[in-house]
């Protein structure tokens, strides 16, 4: 080959291995996740399209991953392959002697019996191919981690952005929604709440979930150090304007989740603002000159202005019974009956399928043994509205102790985090940040299934390797600081 050639194919390997095309790669993915991941149904047609993207992304980051960028960033990462390879035993098949024995099998096992048929090997999940669709359905956030690893810390920021501008899309798509057709085309699914303003979603929760998450990033983002004082001011001023957007339109939604999480969801980011401005006293907008004492000072007028106006906005949207979310959280519907007369169905199946569980995607098809006669009706239960209880009912103890190992990851994480709190200045509120979004996330899935729709478990994977860069950079600066001191 000739050299000129050659030397442009490694010009060209090294521009499409590079951190920024890493990070417009992201951008494109996010763009595609965001526009055919919106349901959490496994039979939605855009998952035809999505999943062997997912792969296609996902083997272009493996081919320019460096094990240096990745070396102690990869906690959450592994998280995914552990839930990965507990689907993969579950669909192992097992000989008949072991298979009866398996908590749950029993009725099976008797129908086999009564029919006169041989036992089979089976797996253990009770619906290979469900659990086989919940194994395709990791490659999503998997792809996003791995092309997050392989960007810079310049594009990290950048990143959250991204998610920004991607919750204001899907909040201008719900207003064109709202003046449009309940079954208008700009309803993204075939199965939605119609007439509701879901945005990118196929459920007015997951859209109120996604968006109160988003007023924390957006309270982080107009604390956060900007290049010049005109940046930060457009930085404070649109992401204040952003939030008064969104509040009235999470009262729109009629989503009890959006309305409930929204409360602590303000709260934080106003203390983000708050206090992040502090937290930048050295920096280039903030030293210690009468002039940017003075600036301090405006913006706190400005952040009680602000706080005022927001609490206005919502007494008025009350006020002028506007709200269906408000409606919907005084009153007691049919709906909300049926959640809570799930709580001890729930609580039994999974009893009845401890250690091991039915397998994961199996929730539908294990339901429909347990659900009463009298709670039978045209509509069916797809998820349990409580990820908390699915999955130990799915995943049994394995998923349990993946859990836990989380939950002890966390602990040692955020105790990091408040050791380093008084020696660390700006990055400590981008964990603190991160750290509120995920709390979000898991509270929002005590009565709903956000992590089961792959556009919002992908946000979620990517605000975990967000809050693990976070406190690492922390950690870094503590450990500098204490040698210099």
């Amino acid at each position: 080959m000739p050299k000129k050639f050659i030397k442009y194919l490694d010009r060209s390997r090294g521009r499409l291995a590079s951190s920024h095309a890493q990070f417009l790669a992201l951008v494109g993915f996010l763009t595609i996740v965001f526009f055919t991941g919106g349901s959490s149904r496994d039979d939605v047609q855009s998952l035809i399209f999505l999943r062997p993207l997912s792969f296609i992304f996902g083997a272009y980051a493996l081919t320019c991953m460096t094990c240096e960028e990745w070396r102690g960033r990869l906690f959450p990462l592994y998280i995914a392959i552990a839930f990965a390879g507990l689907m993969l035993l579950q669909l192992i098949p097992l000989p008949p002697e072991i298979w009866v024995t398996l908590p749950g099998r029993e009725i099976f096992a008797d129908i086999a019996s009564m029919a006169g048929l041989e036992q089979p090997w089976r797996p253990l999940t009770l619906s290979p191919s469900r659990t086989l669709n919940s194994l395709f359905s990791i490659a999503v956030p998997m792809s996003a981690m791995m092309l997050y690893l392989n960007i810079e810390e310049r594009h990290r920021k950048q990143m959250i952005v991204i998610l920004i501008l991607f919750a204001g899309i899907s909040a201008l798509w719900a207003m064109l929604q709202l003046a449009g057709s309940a079954r208008g085309p700009l309803y993204l699914y075939r199965i939605t709440n119609s007439g509701a303003a879901v945005g990118l979603f196929a459920n007015r929760n997951h859209q109120a979930i996604f968006l109160a998450t988003t007023i924390v990033m957006l309270g982080w983002y107009a604390g956060s150090l900007a290049a010049t004082a005109k940046l930060g001011a457009l930085k404070f001023y649109g992401s204040i304007a952003a939030i008064f957007i969104i509040v009235p339109l999470l009262f729109i939604t009629g989503s009890r989740a959006g309305l409930v999480l929204m409360v602590p969801a303000l709260a934080a980011a106003m203390a983000m603002i708050y206090f992040g401005r502090y937290a930048m006293e050295n920096q280039i907008l903030f030293n210690r000159s009468r002039a940017a004492k003075a600036k301090i000072s405006v913006r706190h007028l400005i952040l009680l202005g602000s706080s005022t106006l927001i609490i206005l906005v919502v007494l008025l949207s009350i006020y002028l019974s506007r709200s269906l979310a408000f409606d919907r959280l005084v009153n007691r519907s049919a709906v909300e009956e049926i959640r809570t007369q799930l709580l001890p169905i729930l609580t039994n199946m999974t009893i009845d399928y401890f250690p091991w569980g039915s397998g994961f995607g199996t929730f539908e098809f294990v339901y429909r043994i347990y659900e009463p006669r009298d709670m039978l009706s045209p509509t069916y239960l797809n998820q349990a509205h409580n990820d908390w209880l699915q999955i130990p009912i799915e995943g049994g103890l394995p998923a349990i102790a993946i859990a836990a190992g989380i939950l002890i990851w966390a602990t040692a994480q955020m105790l990091v985090l408040f050791k380093a709190w008084h020696s660390s200045r700006y990055t400590k509120y981008a964990a603190t940040m991160a750290a509120s979004a995920l709390i979000f996330f898991l509270a929002g899935s005590i009565g709903d299934y956000p992590l089961r729709v792959p556009s919002l478990i992908t946000v979620f994977a990517l605000l975990a390797c967000f809050f693990v860069d976070s406190v690492r950079k922390v950690e870094q600066s503590t450990i500098r600081n204490s040698a210099s001191g």
